[in-house]
């Protein structure tokens, strides 16, 4: 009979206990909610929470994504489509909160979700469509600034912010091709055009440096015939006549003249000189 009793406690026991026995993930919250009323968190652990009368709400801490798709108008009226993706986590020190005020994370995601999809068509409709273009790496960071503001209220934080896609209508895909188009034709003039006035810099400083030679080899020579003149001044009457002759001799370049007069030369050449 003792081990018939002994048996049936031990039955009561493992209905009773193992079931209360919880274990909770480093990367979840759990939150108790006792006879229907919101008691308190378990610790990372293996922790007890009577089956019977401790209800068991856990969340997930790990980083969630929404990647949605969104659609807006500029200011200037052009159709925007798009594609974001959102990471967040939830607060673990509002678990509590979150409970109370969303009970599953469905629902808190499902009003989460749409309030992040409304802030970020609130970024895109406050710009027009060619700032959107221009000022597409920093869009993320706008769209993050405005869900900081926001996930409070939702006990979550945002982790990363990045836009996956945006479209415009054909026409005007068009227009920002040919607008391309035409700042890399200016940009490819702006080039040109530079290396133009390099060219011509260095043409310019390689004159310069030309010039500067002829310069230096003119005052040279100046300097030279300066010289000359000086030299030729102290000679005497002869030995200039003698210098003048053999100057006439050395270029000379053979061919005579027709007719050579003078007092030393009183000759004809071509048929007299014979």
């Amino acid at each position: 009979m003792k081990k018939i009793v002994a048996g049936v406690i031990a039955l009561l026991v493992v209905i009773l206990i193992l079931p209360s026995i919880v274990f909770v993930r480093t990367e979840e919250a759990v939150v108790i909610r006792r006879l229907g009323v919101l008691s308190h968190t378990l610790d990372p652990g293996p922790q007890f929470a009577f089956w019977i009368t401790d209800n068991r709400i856990r969340y997930d801490l790990r980083v969630r994504e929404a990647d949605l798709n969104f659609s807006a108008h500029s200011t200037d009226a052009q159709a925007i489509r798009g594609q974001v993706s959102i990471q967040y986590q939830l607060v673990p020190s509002d678990a509590l909160d979150i409970a109370e005020h969303f009970g599953a994370i469905d629902r808190l995601e499902s009003r989460l979700h749409a309030v992040l999809l409304q802030e970020t068509q609130n970024v895109f409709a406050m710009k027009s469509a060619m700032d959107l273009v221009q000022q597409r790496a920093t869009l993320p960071l706008e769209i993050r600034a405005r869900l900081d503001q926001v996930a409070p209220q939702f006990h979550v934080q945002i982790t990363n912010v990045a836009l996956e896609g945006m479209s415009f209508s054909p026409a005007f895909e068009q227009s920002i091709e040919q607008v391309a188009i035409a700042d890399q034709a200016l940009r490819q003039s702006e080039l040109d055009a530079a290396r133009d006035m390099v060219y011509a810099q260095r043409a310019l400083e390689v004159s310069k440096l030309e010039a500067e030679a002829i310069l230096v080899q003119v005052r040279a020579d100046a300097e030279a015939l300066s010289i000359m003149q000086d030299a030729w001044g102290d000679l005497g009457a002869e030995v200039r006549e003698i210098m003048l002759r053999q100057l006439t001799i050395e270029r000379w370049d053979g061919s005579l003249p027709e007719v050579i007069g003078g007092s030393d030369m009183g000759f004809i050449i071509n048929g007299i000189m014979e």
